[in-house]
């Protein structure tokens, strides 16, 4: 009989600390959500109506799920193992207080990086005094002394709670709906590429919205492999929005508008310059060469867009998917500038025909080879010169020197090489004898994007995630009137390319700051401990020791100048703040 009522004392309290965990966890949802609806104001908010509807139901419907899954896991299993009341309170006060006190940090870290709180930020920021978070760390007390106050004022109004428990359930059925519905609606805007909404995957801590892409695609609700395609065609949807440029673009309207010549080879490294193209070589050292010059990726595209946008290629899916041109193209045409452009493969990439040359009218792509593209770079120079007080000249030439579908021979490629040699000789030939040679800038640059085996002579396209020096490193070279031949050594970039061009030919006079992450390759700056290179996924910080790459979740490796890994060594807290602080500087971070 003892035991029966002992079971009985046992299951009735149970009860009641069940009963009381669900309108304590209720409160922390309410908390919770209050807090949470930061993120709303810190990443950038929607332009539209869907868009915003579903950033205030995906953050109800997250931070209920979250809060309520905390407590399915941590206090509800304890309610039938700890039968004191006190100690029930004391567990939950505790985990709720952790709980929230890490959101409040994880919310401040989003404001500061855009990133959120992970075991590789923390150990960064605990073990090396992150004094921006002090504030955060002073809140703790208060929301100690918040949960214990509700928790023993619910305790002790347990009963009348009890009695109002018909007011809870519409909240909950609220709760529910806003989880549900806001995987619903993703799905639908991932499948058709809804920017407003996909735009803000990642702006909630610990959020995986369903996408459910192959599921469409098995039952013929998107059409199989059309979402790939146009991922590369427009860019990945959950990149973050950005504002580029900073502020209005002004500039001095120049008194002698100089030509522009920009030549840009793909599958280019200095070695090949030496050995292979001698009088390319020979024009690099009666005009300015950079000898210490690097590439932002060694992916053509992504250093294609780091030479026009003058950003790392971090930024290149947020470019994409705002089609947003860049502001060079932009200034050569309101300097009414006569643009032409011409490239082996027609401009087929995403990153001229979404991006950079939105703007413009292109044709279909078509491939040529570099002879074709001389020729017709010749034949419409000709064009231009025919006409009477023509417009000052900017024109793009890409090359290649290899087909990027697959491999060569390494002879094939020092052949093409040479042959590029012998084009780009007639072609400035031709320049000098149209009387356009002393009045045009020229920029000759590319892309370092093979891998040369001189064991097996064969070359091939890399993956894109090499970072070492001789993978990147690329020739440049420049004619400009006025200026005296030079060999310069100091550290270049191709990201110093467009902010050279902008501020002393098209004389820009807004600060470089707000549309360049470069310096002019003129200044004589000491004060640059790194240069940017990267991906769409990491940015790397090369320094003169070593190399430190940081992916989208703040995770950091560092490499030796070889490109080994250095386990033993990890980064510091300065630099750290000073990388991404650099990479975040466009980002959007509040409305």
């Amino acid at each position: 009989m003892l035991k029966i009522k002992n079971n009985h004392f046992k299951d009735d309290r149970s009860s009641q600390i069940v009963s009381w965990g669900h309108w304590f966890t209720l409160f922390n949802i309410f908390v919770v959500i209050i807090l949470g609806s930061r993120y709303l104001f810190i990443a950038d908010w929607p332009r539209t109506f869907m868009g915003r509807f579903y950033a205030i139901i995906s953050a109800i419907g997250h931070f209920s799920f979250l809060t309520f899954i905390t407590y399915l896991i941590l206090l509800f299993p304890l309610s039938f193992f700890i039968y004191s009341s006190r100690w029930q309170r004391i567990i939950a006060t505790v985990i709720a207080t952790v709980g929230i006190s890490l959101l409040v940090l994880d919310i401040d870290v989003f404001s500061h990086f855009r990133m959120h709180l992970n075991l590789s930020i923390w150990k960064l920021f605990s073990s090396q005094n992150a004094s921006f978070l002090s504030a955060e760390f002073i809140a703790i007390p208060f929301i100690l002394l918040i949960e214990i106050l509700f928790s023993v004022w619910s305790w002790k109004k347990l009963r009348s709670l009890s009695k109002r428990r018909r007011y809870a359930k519409p909240v909950v059925i609220l709760f529910i709906v806003c989880f549900v519905s806001s995987h619903l609606i993703h799905i639908w805007a991932d499948a058709n590429f809804y920017r407003p909404i996909t735009m803000q995957r990642s702006s909630l801590p610990l959020s995986y919205p369903l996408t459910a892409r192959h599921f469409l695609e098995r039952y013929g609700f998107i059409e199989e492999n059309g979402y790939r395609d146009r991922l590369a065609q427009e860019g990945n949807p959950f990149a973050m929005a950005i504002e580029y440029p900073l502020g209005h673009i002004a500039y001095d309207e120049p008194k002698v508008k100089q030509n522009v010549l920009m030549i840009v080879i793909d599958g280019w490294n200095s070695k090949l310059l030496t050995n292979n193209m001698p009088w390319l070589n020979k024009f690099a050292q009666e005009n300015i060469q950079f000898t210490n010059h690097y590439g932002a990726s060694n992916e053509a595209y992504l250093n294609d867009f780091s030479l026009f946008y003058g950003l790392d290629p971090n930024y290149y899916n947020s470019i994409l998917t705002g089609h947003k041109p860049s502001v060079l193209l932009d200034v050569v045409a309101k300097q009414h500038y006569s643009l032409g452009l011409f490239a082996t493969d027609g401009f087929a990439e995403p990153l001229y025909r979404n991006a950079l040359l939105s703007n413009f009218t292109l044709p279909e792509p078509k491939k040529q080879t570099n002879k074709q593209v001389t020729d017709n770079w010749m034949a419409w120079h000709d064009e231009q010169n025919k006409l009477e007080n023509h417009a000052p000249l900017f024109s793009i030439i890409q090359y290649s020197l290899s087909d990027k579908n697959k491999k060569i021979s390494l002879n094939d490629y020092e052949i093409a090489a040479k042959k590029l040699d012998q084009y780009l000789e007639s072609l400035i030939a031709y320049m000098q004898l149209s009387n356009a040679y002393d009045n045009t800038v020229i920029v000759i640059t590319g892309t370092n994007d093979v891998d040369v085996d001189e064991g097996k002579k064969i070359v091939t396209h890399n993956n894109g995630s090499i970072f070492n020096r001789e993978s990147i490193k690329v020739p440049l070279i420049m004619l400009w009137p006025n200026k005296d031949s030079a060999q310069i050594g100091k550290i270049t970039t191709q990201t110093d390319i467009m902010r050279t061009l902008m501020q002393d030919v098209f004389l820009v006079t807004t600060p470089a700051k707000q549309y360049s992450q470069g310096q002019n390759l003129f200044y004589n700056s000491n004060n640059r401990p790194w240069i940017v290179a990267g991906n769409e996924n990491e940015i790397a910080a090369l320094y003169e020791d070593k190399t430190i790459v940081l992916d989208a979740f703040g995770r950091s490796k560092i490499y030796n100048l070889e490109g080994k890994l250095q386990k033993g060594e990890t980064i510091s807290l300065p630099i750290f703040l000073q990388i991404v602080t650099e990479n975040r500087r466009f980002m959007v971070v509040d409305n």
